[in-house]
């Protein structure tokens, strides 16, 4: 007891400080750009002075889409940060003396006299004589300055033939009209100097297949770029390079400094490898992945590699690059330090579901809709000294194109800042966050991961966690994390208020190492917070209803309690059979996992031979649907849920992400799922009033074609809404 007492002591503490440090600016570098056509899309932005230090900085980019876009295909986007060398360079180029209209050409012949053409007038059936084209001549004298104008005359068109025509508009004769003076061109050799700028980058992402998406998606990705702090202060330019071709997508981009001192500080950050390499073709990939030289500077104690990489392409042998799972290699030194696949192996757990095309396939270390993980490894090279450094990827000869795009960087750093400094880098439970929404919401066993950026090892840590201003709950947590390592921690045994109107959740840490947390020399990091939805509450008694596809064997479920214990297990191998399994549980929180082995869920559409199958949870008598769970969910799909009480007095048992209309476009009736609604009001988009209807199938068969609003309003008069179209 006097543990906790203290360490709650340690928490106001805490909260005290953090309301003081640890301010953020945040800067918006693009609002909603629309990615039109494939390329670069550059834009400078003023950045905060170098005057302050700043402990992270975060660079979030959210994807959209426009009204009217299609946002069909998975693209890759990459961010930078372009640097400015300070360094000038210069390429030869040839200045032409003479330009006609604008346009350099190799000689120029005119008429210093104005000349004439004849055209026949289809009305008059009369031949009638207008002045001939002018030319505009502009001349480059100057060889000092040779892209200076010198003169500017007036010339008009010559060397042509000037046509007779008879009453019906046909060519009877013909005079040659000369010109009396002829430019020819020659140039001027001059250099044109021009800033170096080195880009640097920062993420990279690959765009869903979200053409059936509602165009209001929008997803966060969010990239620590603190190691990039050098280029991050006045005027900036960054680059959105979008490698796609379908209209609609947009960017959002803001840049986020959060004020103190950072774990360690940067000396350099230097490019290796930064492009496109075709794999496998001639040249080969090895013709740019050369060994490199660099030298460690003086004052830097650390140095690491950071790879980002994914392969594209689609040739006949081994579809590679996107579809074959190749290595890379990195030697220091001629010592090998690091081999690893180029490979991403779980695109069936995307939490971006039901996407349009291949999104279970797994792909050259990318998924469609994700952030591409970055690999790091840590040097051991000494300071001031001079090392190589090469990267080596699977022999292999393409029948077709395929690449790799890489990014290979090199940070150097100083020594560490903080001895200790215990950090709650994010929340995985509960939470909102669409990367963590197919294990949430939850309702027990929250989940946060725990960063040590001090060099004092973690191995003793309370963890202190809250919902609103309600009672906290206290978890111990052991391991043993080093510099730069991770942990995520459970905390189980939440304490759920009786009033859940604040839907906040907080953790923070209250002591480490079995010290009062005022040890930790960086407390502004110790605390995260999250917004959560409420778990689903079902019945002491239900039935879970399974229709098997064509392939069953790849299905099975389990019901695990709060601790872990398997409570119902199920797998299945008679095809396309309906199974109802009648469940019965006592009080308490539960998950309930549907697994898929072909990680296609149990219906896709580029797997029509292995059917469609359904899954969904029902009373047992009279029936009514309490949860249908799409079919389209990959490798799995998981509900938490309590059993009988729902979560706090004042919680309402629907989960609004439940919720489902259908069909859509309707014709005849609308039919809903996931609510016990005792009123639904069908409203334009303007807010008219259409239609009411009690519960049961909605009619729609005399409302015009249009997009309307459905409001379906619960007993304890909650409202939700859902878009719905109707077709006739």
């Amino acid at each position: 007891m006097k543990k906790i007492v203290t360490l709650l002591f340690s928490v106001l503490l805490l909260q005290s400080v953090f309301a003081a440090n640890g301010d953020s600016t945040v800067v918006r570098v693009w609002d909603k750009f629309h990615m039109n056509k494939y390329g670069a899309y550059d834009q400078k932005v003023t950045l905060p002075d170098a005057s302050k230090k700043n402990q992270r900085i975060w660079l979030k980019y959210s994807l959209g889409c426009t009204s009217n876009g299609q946002c069909e295909w998975d693209y890759d986007i990459a961010l930078f940060v372009r640097h400015n060398t300070g360094v000038k360079d210069s390429t030869l180029l040839q200045a032409p003396y003479v330009k006609v209209n604008g346009t350099a050409k190799d000689s120029v012949a005119y008429s210093t006299d104005t000349t004439w053409v004849n055209v026949f007038n289809a009305t008059t059936k009369l031949t009638d004589s207008v002045p001939a084209a002018t030319l505009t001549i502009t001349l480059f004298g100057d060889a000092q300055n040779p892209l200076v104008v010198t003169d500017t005359m007036i010339g008009f068109t010559a060397n042509y033939y000037r046509y007779s025509f008879d009453s019906l508009g046909v060519k009877t004769d013909s005079v040659w009209v000369p010109s009396n003076t002829t430019i020819y061109q020659s140039t001027t050799p001059y250099y044109n100097v021009f800033d170096v700028i080195e880009n640097f980058e920062l993420g990279r992402l690959i765009s869903p297949y979200a053409k059936q998406f509602p165009k209001s998606f929008n997803y966060d990705y969010i990239y620590d770029i603190t190691d990039y702090a050098q280029f991050l202060t006045d005027t900036t330019e960054f680059r959105i390079f979008y490698s796609g071709y379908s209209f609609g997508f947009t960017a959002t981009w803001d840049v986020i400094y959060v004020e103190g001192t950072p774990a360690r500080d940067v000396v350099d950050v230097v490019n290796i490898y930064n492009g496109g390499f075709q794999y496998g073709g001639n040249p080969s990939i090895e013709t740019y992945l050369t060994e490199k030289t660099f030298t460690v500077p003086a004052d830097a104690k650390y140095v690491k590699a950071k790879i980002l990489i994914t392969g594209h392409g689609g040739e006949s042998s081994e579809n590679c690059a996107e579809f074959c799972a190749k290595s890379y290699y990195l030697s220091v030194n001629n010592q090998q330090i690091a081999s690893q696949m180029i490979w991403k192996d779980d695109c069936g757990n995307n939490p971006i579901t039901a996407q349009g095309g291949t999104w279970i396939y797994n792909r050259a270390n990318w998924c469609p809709g994700e952030k591409i993980r970055t690999f790091e490894y840590n040097l051991n090279v000494a300071p001031g000294s001079t090392n190589t450094l090469n990267m080596d990827i699977d022999p292999f000869t393409a029948n077709g194109y395929a690449s790799y795009k890489i990014a290979l960087q090199l940070v150097y750093y100083k020594d560490n800042n903080y001895q200790i400094d215990p950090a709650i880098e994010e929340i995985l439970a509960p939470t909102k966050d669409v990367w963590q929404s197919k294990t949430n919401p939850i309702c027990n066993n929250a989940k946060v991961r725990l960063k040590n950026w001090g060099t004092t090892p973690i191995k003793d840590a309370w963890i202190v966690c809250q919902i609103g201003a309600n009672t906290q709950t206290v978890f111990q947590w052991k391991g043993n994390l080093n510099f730069g390592e991770d942990a995520i921690v459970t905390l189980p045994d939440l304490i759920w208020p009786t009033d859940l109107s604040d839907r906040t959740f907080k953790a923070w840490i209250g002591t480490i190492n079995g010290n009062d947390i005022s040890t930790d020399e960086n407390p502004t990091n110790n605390m995260v917070s999250s917004t959560f939805d409420l778990p689903i509450t079902l019945p002491k008694k239900f039935i879970i209803e399974t229709r098997t596809n064509a392939v069953p064997s790849q299905n099975n479920y389990t019901i695990t309690d709060s601790k872990g214990n398997i409570k119902k297990q199920r797998s299945f191998t008679s095809a396309s059979t309906l199974h109802r399994d009648t469940i019965t549980l006592g009080f308490g929180c539960y998950t309930f996992k549907m697994n898929d082995d072909g990680g296609n869920g149990l219906g896709w559409w580029a797997a029509p031979g292995e059917g469609n199958g359904s899954l969904r949870m029902v009373t047992p008598s009279p029936i009514q649907v309490l949860k249908s769970f799409s079919t389209d969910f990959g490798s799995f799909t998981q509900l938490n849920f309590r059993v009988e009480h729902a979560v706090g007095l004042t919680e309402t048992t629907i989960n609004e992400a439940l919720i489902q209309v259908y069909p859509s476009p309707a014709n005849t009736s609308l039919t809903v799922e996931g609510i016990d609604f005792s009123l639904a009001t069908l409203i334009t988009v303007t807010g008219k009033q259409i239609q009411q209807y009690t519960p049961g199938q909605l009619d729609v068969s005399q409302i015009p074609t249009g997009i309307y609003i459905l409001q379906l309003q619960t007993h304890d008069g909650q409202v939700y809404s859902r878009k719905v179209s109707i077709q006739h």
